[in-house]
């Protein structure tokens, strides 16, 4: 980043911005907060005017729209946030289609460091976008080519470090593939409903398939293990543990970064199979289906230390997403009570979008009180929609 900001204008004010908000967000009023709130608008409006004109974007731009997808974050995760996410896609695609590569797995592998960085950055937010945009993620097929086949494994069931998506985002490769596909599922499923055309077996065998792929504790990634702390998912202790390597930088990778890790992925990989279910059987939180993946999402985040304060934030402000849909598909007063106070404990940093998501939960809970005597299952992307601003669940 600091490459970047050194060499690129707009990612300078998009770096300079984002320290500005955090600025505002931390501080009581005062004249100094006040300059800083200032210098956030006026130097949004700078980049909107260089950044969303444009037909080319450098690296620099790249990072730029992925900073200011990070203010709008900061300020609740609503917002025009996709237009600058759309910024980075461009510049990723660019790299991605560059006749010098082989292939996305090329691309990862031979590029800098800092590009790696932005394309699997863009990659998660693409990924967790489309949950609530309802559109199939842009880099679908380079998902599949990349987390969906035995190539992405070197050696005895060890991810190529370059391609794990587990040092930056905290989930393993198969369980970001399985929510791009159920994603996909989902508009496909949308698309032949409007032309009453859809075919209920077809559909559930194509979830079943992707619950029995990528989710299922039997499933072929579950036992190859995709990150140095695959040792976790084996059920062996830490203590019983050596540090081991981080796979971004080789260097050594402490206990409390594995703990992090594999906590985010189980909750992901839960969480998940409540999405799943949602597109097979609906917005029903009735459904044994979707009651036994909140339950697990809820034991798996009973598991997060309370009394490690930094891994617990860690984890917490990784896993918004599993949070708000298992937050909005139970009825069960307790679930709800210890989902709520989760959010609510993060809540003391004043940034992040852990109140939005929140709120959107309330609303659904009120929504669906008022429809239990009747009426069609309460969706909660439409709830969302109703504020005109898309809510981005990272």
């Amino acid at each position: 980043m600091f490459r970047l900001i050194q060499t690129y204008p707009t990612a300078r004010d998009a770096a300079c911005m984002l320290s500005a908000l955090h600025i505002t967000c931390m501080q009581t009023p005062s004249d100094s907060s006040a300059q800083a709130s200032n210098a956030v608008s006026t130097t949004y409006k700078r980049l909107e005017e260089t950044l969303l004109h444009q037909s080319h974007y450098t690296e620099g731009d790249a990072m730029a729209g992925l900073h200011v997808v990070s203010t709008f974050l900061f300020s609740g995760g609503r917002g025009p946030w996709d237009l600058f996410l759309d910024i980075a896609i461009k510049f990723v695609s660019s790299v991605l289609n560059n006749p010098k590569y082989y292939g996305p797995e090329d691309v990862l592998k031979h590029c800098s460091e800092t590009t790696r960085f932005i394309i699997k950055t863009t990659m998660w937010f693409d990924v967790l976008a489309s949950v609530t945009t309802q559109q199939v993620p842009r880099f679908l097929s380079v998902y599949r080519q990349l987390f969906g086949r035995s190539g992405a494994y070197v050696g005895e069931g060890v991810s190529s470090p370059e391609i794990s998506m587990l040092p930056v985002m905290g989930c393993e490769n198969h369980i970001v593939l399985a929510i791009a596909e159920i994603s996909d599922l989902a508009c496909w499923k949308e698309s032949h409903t409007r032309r009453n055309s859809l075919s209920v077996p077809q559909l559930v065998e194509r979830g079943i398939e992707i619950e029995r792929t990528y989710l299922s504790p039997d499933s072929p990634y579950a036992t190859l293990g995709v990150s140095s702390d695959s040792a976790f998912g084996l059920g062996l202790n830490a203590h019983h543990l050596n540090p081991g390597t981080d796979e971004a930088t080789g260097g050594a990778i402490d206990l409390e970064i594995l703990q992090r890790r594999r906590l985010t992925n189980e909750i992901f990989r839960a969480s998940a199979r409540v999405y799943l279910h949602t597109v097979l059987s609906g917005e029903n939180p009735s459904c044994p289906e979707i009651m036994h993946g909140v339950a697990a999402t809820i034991h798996a985040l009973r598991q997060v230390p309370t009394d490690s304060p930094k891994v617990n934030r860690d984890v917490i402000r990784s896993v918004v997403f599993g949070i708000c849909i298992c937050g909005c598909l139970t009825d069960d007063r307790g679930q709800r009570a210890f989902l709520t106070k989760m959010l609510q404990s993060q809540q003391g940093e004043s940034v992040g979008n852990v109140a939005e998501v929140q709120r959107l939960m309330e609303k659904v809970w009120e929504r669906r009180e008022q429809t239990q005597n009747g009426g069609p299952p309460v969706n909660w992307r439409d709830v969302m929609r109703e504020s005109k601003e898309l809510l981005l669940l990272v």
